[in-house]
């Protein structure tokens, strides 16, 4: 294929025109110049309003249990902590008893120093029970790919182990994160041989915004411009799975901070309007603790209850200003994304261990019930 697969995406078309005498709330409104008084029992500063509209926004109904999808795809802005999510995602799918996959694509081993077990490779390897884990190539994924089409071991081994037609492989472009996707969303499809699942979730810790995008975007590619064949056929069947909300669901990842805010809103635009993927909510990852309530600093301030450069007084400040900050990013959020927010302790700021990974994965199972 001559186009690029990686980076071709084709926009959807745009939502038709309203049909003459349909209604015209469905086309909007132009914005009111004197805004209702707010209804009884309802919140009317920017917070409480913008934490309303997510939860009314006709978009986004009220969102499924996360815990029935097949596959949950993990994304954000990079440095926002998908790697340390989908380690937590993964331990809460297995203590809730389902097989699951966590399947990282890092070219570095990311996911064994947080679940403190031995290196994970490029296979599919038990880790703990009901898990199993896998840091994919792109080689050994197109290994397996070609397996999965050729059946036979030996006719792939003959076909790919071979210097020209890896060497030609390596030269299409798109070809090497294909392998990475299909071998995720195949195994969120593989059944054994009584045609049970293999998998009850596959969690795919996706690379950050603009390339996990471009990566979910390659089963749509293939199903359009692929010719007649097996590729045109796995990607209608990606395609399907990914777009279908009973069996996925897009999982973006923000800390309340401006940058990736701005990230996570992009995020879910593209995947709502361009790629039109299932998004049901956001996790706010790293969220401190509130120590203080804002009135008693605000009390001791006035009251003078110790000079105002005492350590514990600055300390006070300093997170009643870095919670007023975060209230401002949270309605962002809110605003930008009319998704329900699930927010995530910080809870170690050193290197991360299992014990921390454990505590993450509780936040998870409380946050987003069944």
């Amino acid at each position: 294929m001559e186009a690029d697969l990686l980076h071709f995406h084709r926009r959807l078309p745009p939502a038709p025109r309203l049909a003459a005498g349909a209604s015209p709330s469905a086309a909007g409104r132009p914005p009111r110049l004197r805004p209702k008084p707010p209804r009884a029992g309802l919140d009317p500063t920017p917070l409480g309003r913008s934490c309303q509209r997510a939860r009314v926004d006709a978009r986004c109904p009220r969102p499924m249990s996360l815990w029935d999808r097949r596959m949950i795809v993990v994304t954000g802005k990079g440095g926002v902590g998908k790697t340390t999510v989908s380690a937590a995602l993964a331990l809460a799918c297995a203590r809730r008893g389902r097989r699951t996959l966590v399947a990282s694509l890092h070219p570095k081993d990311r996911l064994s120093p947080l679940l403190e077990v031995p290196r994970i490779g490029p296979h599919n390897t038990p880790v703990l029970p009901n898990l199993e884990a896998v840091n994919m190539t792109p080689e050994a994924a197109l290994a397996e790919y070609g397996r999965m089409v050729f059946r036979f071991r030996v006719v792939s081994h003959l076909i790919f182990e071979n210097h020209v037609v890896k060497a030609f492989l390596r030269a299409v472009p798109g070809i090497d994160a294909w392998a990475l996707l299909g071998k995720a969303t195949y195994h969120a499809i593989e059944t054994d041989g009584t045609g049970r699942p293999r998998y009850d979730t596959v969690i795919l810790d996706a690379p950050a915004t603009g390339h996990a995008l471009s990566l979910l975007a390659l089963p749509r590619t293939l199903a359009e411009l692929a010719p007649p064949g097996p590729l045109r056929r796995d990607g209608q069947e990606r395609r399907d799975l990914l777009a279908d909300p009973e069996r996925t669901e897009v999982l973006p990842v923000t800390l309340l901070e401006e940058m990736p805010v701005s990230e996570t809103g992009e995020l879910v635009e593209r995947l709502r309007n361009d790629l039109r993927l299932p998004v049901h909510r956001v996790l706010v990852n790293a969220v401190p603790e509130r120590t203080f309530a804002a009135e008693e600093v605000e009390r001791a301030v006035a009251e003078e209850l110790a000079p105002a450069d005492h350590p514990l007084i600055r300390a006070a400040v300093w997170d009643l200003h870095r919670r007023r900050l975060e209230d401002e990013q949270r309605a962002r959020l809110a605003e930008r994304t009319g998704l329900p927010q699930v927010d995530l302790p910080l809870i170690c700021q050193g290197r991360l261990r299992r014990a921390c990974i454990e505590r993450i994965a509780e936040a998870l199972e409380r946050g987003a019930p069944a």
